[in-house]
């Protein structure tokens, strides 16, 4: 399971020495040094990059990693930095509230244990020389860190545990996983099922049954070369279109002084073409029947349209469509794919039921030889919706499995089946899949070691805090208004 890149609980330690590093300076005008507009706020505290604040910390700690890690900046690792470090800074608000409330105090000790390895001498001992000689504000800056520091962390050792403090193999903080648990998420691992499987792309609609649509419902796909002036009140379409009739204007120059263009080019050329487009922007059917009927270089009268008013006219008679071009195949596939997409569905669904019924009866890679389709044989999976890191996962990548492990119906119907029996037709996005099971095993329970189980399920929780606070409606977040409009447009 993919950890979340947030900082939990810890703040960055800065070492009395430590030179901070800025990617951009956050303060504009000199001596002035004002500020930028505040990055946010959390539970109604304003977020502002200022000297000292957890957010400046965060900051230069994201600041330097980037930099550490991919070397060249750019806008939007600039932009990262900020995010990750808002996101960081409204946990450990969210973190110090919490803690507040319950009246902790880092007790002093806790904190002069922390800080003594950084005044020890060559042989790794305790020096109060060094202690004395260092700058005093530094020591003061350094305990307030580890201070906070602790604050922090007393939320996620509570909560999530510490590999510090423990009783044997158990942590002595967090929440516990009892061992009935963790046998019962190993066992969760042990059923595993492969299979063959057949995959119908309906991406692949035959030209056959395009064209067979199309000679169906030919009306649909006439072609109009139509001109349209259109305006947003039914009187002014009727007083140009008189206009036009009177020679008083042309429809051309009509189209450039009145037109709103709602449906054409600057020159007034309808964009929409086809009859089946058509019938979406004449909403009477009469009207659609006059337009449809102009002869070439004759203007209808106003009819209304879908965003007002519209005069049409004709260019060219109008072009029955020859569903033997290529280009008219591909119109009716894009008609039907937008339009009527369950009728493609339909047919490779008939066509996934046939297969499925010939490989009942003749054995699947029979069946496969018969509808030239390709067998894919699933390697062994376990019952594993959303493909969780614990556990062995189905092989998305092979082809028409994308998204298949949080496909409900197609674990329903993979888990279901008997030895050999094979599946009714699955959706699976634009698949239809026909599953045959080869084999059901066990595996060794303990494949899963304990100990990773127990962290892998730790790590859930952390990932839940975050996403619980992260989603508060607490949260206003102006990272990107500030970053973009701010801090890289005035540097």
């Amino acid at each position: 399971m993919k950890r979340s890149v947030y900082t939990i609980g810890s703040l960055v330690i800065l070492l009395i020495a430590a030179f901070i590093f800025v990617l951009v300076p956050i303060f504009a005008g000199g001596t002035k040094k004002t500020m930028y507009p505040p990055f946010g706020k959390y539970d109604g505290v304003e977020i502002s990059y200022e000297p000292g604040s957890d957010f400046e910390r965060n900051v230069a700690n994201y600041a330097d990693n980037f930099k550490n890690r991919n070397g060249a900046m750019d806008n939007q690792t600039m932009y990262s930095i900020y995010y990750y470090a808002f996101n960081s800074t409204v946990m450990q608000m969210a973190f110090k509230k919490a803690v507040s409330k319950t009246g902790y105090i880092v007790p002093d000790t806790l904190v002069n244990r922390a800080m003594m390895p950084y005044f020890s001498d060559e042989k790794g001992n305790y020096s109060s020389k060094l202690y004395k000689l260092a700058d005093p504000e530094k020591v003061a800056e350094l305990r307030k860190d580890f201070e906070a520091s602790f604050f922090n962390q007393r939320f996620y050792d509570d909560n999530f545990g510490s590999n510090s403090d423990s009783i044997g193999e158990q942590n002595l903080y967090g929440l516990k996983t009892a061992k009935a648990e963790l046998e019962f998420i190993q066992n969760m691992n042990k059923n595993q099922r492969s299979f063959n499987m057949a995959s119908f792309d309906m991406k692949n609609y035959p030209d056959t049954e395009k064209a067979a649509y199309g000679k169906a419902n030919s009306e649909k796909f006439n072609t109009y070369n139509l001109s349209v002036i259109t305006v947003s009140d039914k009187s002014k379409a009727e007083s140009i279109a008189k206009k036009i009739s009177n020679n008083e204007i042309t429809f051309e120059d009509a189209v450039k002084e009145y037109s709103q263009k709602s449906y054409s080019s600057d020159s007034g050329l309808m964009t929409s073409k086809y009859n089946y487009q058509l019938v979406k922007i004449i909403e009477d059917e009469d009207a659609m029947k006059a337009i449809t009927a102009l002869k070439e270089d004759e203007v209808g009268a106003p009819v209304k349209t879908s965003v007002g008013y519209s005069i049409f006219k004709a260019n060219e008679a109008v072009k029955t469509p020859n569903f033997n071009d290529a280009a008219m195949l591909k119109t009716v596939n894009n008609y039907l794919t937008s339009y009527e997409f369950s009728h493609i569905e339909n047919y490779f669904t008939e066509t996934a039921k046939a297969f499925a019924s010939v490989a009942s009866k003749k054995g699947f890679n029979a069946a496969c030889t018969q509808y030239n389709v390709k067998k894919v044989t699933i390697p062994a999976f376990p019952l594993n919706y959303g493909s969780e890191s614990l556990f062995d996962k189905l092989d998305t990548s092979l082809e028409g499995l994308s998204g298949a492990n949080t496909n409900e119906n197609f674990l329903k119907a993979a888990f279901t089946l008997k030895d050999g029996e094979i599946s009714e037709p699955i959706t699976n996005n634009r698949n239809l899949l026909v599953l045959q099971l080869i084999s059901s095993n066990n595996k060794p329970s303990n494949e899963v070691p304990a100990d990773a189980l127990a962290d892998e399920l730790s790590s859930v929780n952390q990932m839940s805090a975050q996403n619980a606070v992260l989603s508060s409606p607490k949260i206003v977040n102006n990272v990107a208004d500030v970053v973009y409009n701010h801090i890289l447009k005035n540097n």
